[in-house]
């Protein structure tokens, strides 16, 4: 089962055992994207962002403008800007004079200004409203007297254009551009511009000349401080786009991407998913180079899924295969991504053949032809590929794309993937210290502790950790205050997109050590590994252990021990002894119960040729947790607790007393595993207060606990359901 289906499962279950279940769904888990329990998603094809697949054609060449971007928006910026003007072509006028066009002025602008910000929100609403809202009405405007020329032909044209008045404003616009070139200085390329957007849905070979002629005059040398050459750019591809000219219009949105519009990679987005639907336009695109370079980096940044829980969508990658054959395109630059694609497609065949075009040492071509030996079985084959293609790709995925890498689901084309491949090839072939030392560095915390856990021996991971991950490097990133929760950043920052500092791995895998140390009684050792917070519980622990054992005490010497042992192992026990995954899940605090990850690992139906061997599964058998359930420390402190009742007196109020406190740290959970305590109850101590209740309810009386204070975690920490 993928993470996706767990996050299902756990959700469903948390809503029919848990109160609040509403509130449980606005803040649940959102599990990181396992590797080894699903081949599937080990051999799928890595995924992209599409500013990242576009970043090798954004390098090449300068581009002749750039975008002038305002963060208060355009309406704003073009006011501001028009008012700058208007002060400079009124230098030298009386202030009082000039103040008072510039007011006007201002006033109009403002108005325009409203009007188009209504307009926005208005049309943003009537996308989504029923019925739709109605449309603002524009007020009436005028233009102030004694303006100059190009500025009252220009802002009669930017009234009409907001009423509605196409061919109004077209007037206004070509009267000014009609005027001698010295008296049109300020506006002549604005003007260009806008006719440019006027004439874009009636006439769009009209729009690209004004739009290309915008680029023209501000070459020239007409002032343009709101970047209309580059803004021209956009305006010009969306009308290509309206002629459905797929490959002249993705042609133009690269220029003005390359100009540094924001707006440009989402319109390349637009414009390549219309001509994937557009067999004809697709066959354009193909036949370009420049285009199909476009394109092929759109299809590589797709995401889809067949279904929420299914493999990535093949549809887009064959559609643009099939335009590629039908283009006639055999050889062209940047083959290992059009290998990448057909790989994409399920098509191995042409992506083998396009890999004998590629260049062999570029990563994505020896990635993808690891991948294809992974499918034919060739497992030590594909790892020096691996291992090569990981030391050449980019080391991260961009800061800003992490989580929304994550949260759609991306297997993206960096390191760290690359890395989680090459280790579960590894753990394959029983290579398990290195399958480790991959996981770890590709930030695959779930499948590394699955390793750590379950398969090295305590002292195979105890000497790795020793060479590998010091403690003083552990020193630096431990918080100074305890979250039990391991699962917030490593699931939604490192998995397969980031590789994780190195003082997170040291902190994370030495306190597992010492907690795995902790389940094997070996708490001296244990005290080395476990963060400096948990030194009070340990030390209790080792010396509560050291004292009820020792039979040089008296009998209630020991027992006094033994129990304070067993309410530290009960109250403490996933921070001191919880497993990472199961069946503690200390990776989520204890929290969330999901699908056993040794079984998903051992599922044939989930491996073909990267599934455990019979020397790793023996190794899982040998490390399985007693008693392997949920809380298995309560279980483990609840026998402490009976051993301690042994060696006090039958009939015992405090046996009696201790026997039902440990009976009530299973009974809720596990009627059955609380049976033996009252059994013991009944036999023990029928006359005590303890016993007749027990014998009137059969079942374990509830009780205060017996535990001291100090056996219990620090105040700042909450118990929650551990």
């Amino acid at each position: 089962m993928s993470y996706r289906g767990k996050l299902a499962k756990v959700v469903a279950v948390s809503t029919i055992v848990l109160p609040g279940a509403f509130a449980l769904w606005a803040c649940g888990p959102f599990f990181p994207p396992w590797l080894l329990t699903d081949e599937s998603r080990i051999l799928e094809a890595p995924t992209t962002w599409l500013r990242e697949s576009l970043q090798p054609l954004l390098l090449a060449g300068k581009p002749a403008f750039m975008a002038v971007i305002d963060e208060k928006g355009p309406y704003r910026q073009t006011a501001a800007a028009d008012r700058a003007d208007l002060e400079a072509a009124l230098a030298g006028m009386p202030a009082e004079r000039r103040q008072a066009l510039i007011d006007g002025y201002g006033q109009t602008r403002e108005a325009i200004v409203k009007l188009g910000e209504s307009l926005g929100a208005w049309r943003e609403e009537a996308m989504w409203a029923d019925p739709k809202p109605p449309r603002p009405e524009p007020p009436a405007l005028a233009v102030p007297p004694g303006l100059p020329g190009e500025f009252e032909d220009y802002l009669r044209g930017a009234i009409a254009y907001h009423q509605d008045k196409p061919d109004a404003a077209r007037a206004a616009w070509r009267k000014l551009l009609a005027r001698p070139a010295a008296e049109r200085r300020y506006r002549t390329s604005w003007a260009t511009f806008m006719l440019g957007k006027v004439d874009l849905e009636a006439d769009p070979a009209a729009a690209i000349q004004e739009f290309q002629r915008t680029r023209e005059l501000v070459g020239q040398g007409f002032p343009d401080p709101l970047g209309l050459a580059a803004a021209s750019l956009g305006w010009q591809a969306r009308a290509e786009l309206l002629r459905k000219r797929y490959d002249e219009a993705l042609k133009i949105y690269l220029q003005q991407a390359k100009a540094e519009d924001p707006t440009a990679v989402p319109s390349i987005r637009r414009a390549a998913s219309k001509a994937l639907d557009d067999p004809a336009g697709l066959v354009r695109v193909a036949r370009s180079p420049e285009a199909r370079a476009i394109e092929t980096a759109y299809v590589l940044s797709r995401w889809d899924r067949v279904d929420y829980d299914g493999p990535l969508d093949p549809a887009p990658a064959k559609k643009w295969l099939a335009a590629l054959r039908s283009a006639g395109v055999t050889q062209t630059e940047g083959a290992d991504r059009l290998a990448w694609i057909a790989y994409r497609a399920g098509d191995f065949a042409a992506a083998e053949q396009w890999l004998g075009r590629a260049p062999a040492d570029a990563p994505m071509t020896r990635w993808v032809r690891a991948k294809l030996l992974l499918r034919s079985g060739k497992v030590a084959d594909a790892d020096p590929l691996l291992a090569q293609a990981a030391a050449a790709l980019p080391a991260t995925a961009p800061a800003d794309e992490l989580w929304t890498g994550y949260d759609n689901d991306v297997h993206a084309a960096v390191r760290p993937r690359a890395l989680g491949e090459l280790g579960a090839d590894r753990l394959a072939r029983g290579q398990y210290v290195p399958a480790l030392d991959a996981l770890l560095h590709g930030g695959y915390w779930t499948d590394a502790a699955y390793v750590a856990e379950r398969v090295l021996t305590v002292d195979e991971l105890r000497a790795y950790v020793d060479a590998s991950w010091p403690a003083a490097l552990a020193s630096r990133h431990e918080p100074t205050a305890m979250s039990v929760d391991n699962s917030d950043v490593w699931e939604t920052q490192y998995a397969g997109l980031a590789e994780p500092p190195a003082e997170r791995i040291a902190y994370d895998l030495r306190y597992l050590l010492g907690r795995r140390l902790v389940r094997a009684g070996r708490t001296a050792d244990a005290r080395a590994y476990l963060p400096a917070s948990r030194e009070p519980g340990i030390e209790m622990l080792q010396r509560s252990l050291a004292e009820g054992r020792d039979a040089a005490r008296s009998a209630e010497e020991r027992a006094r021990a033994l129990f304070r042992a067993a309410c530290v192992t009960r109250y403490q026990g996933l921070e001191l002894q919880g497993t990472e995954i199961e069946p503690d899940w200390f990776f989520f605090g204890a929290e969330y119960d999901t699908d056993a990850f040794a079984a998903g690992r051992a599922d044939p139906k989930t491996h073909r040729h990267l599934g455990p061997s019979a020397d790793e599964q023996a190794r899982v058998r040998q490390t399985r947790t007693e008693p392997a359930k949920r809380f298995h420390y309560r279980y483990r402190g609840a026998a402490l607790a009976r051993s301690a009742a042994d060696l006090l007196p039958k009939g015992s109020v405090e046996r009696a007393r201790i026997l039902a406190t440990a009976g009530n740290w299973l009974e809720g959970r596990d009627p059955q595993a609380a049976r033996p305590f009252l059994d013991a109850i009944l036999s023990c101590c029928a006359d005590t207060d303890v016993g007749r209740k027990s014998r009137k309810a059969n079942a374990v009386s509830n009780v205060e606990d017996a535990c001291e204070a100090e056996t219990k975690p620090p105040a700042e920490e909450e118990e929650g359901s551990r």
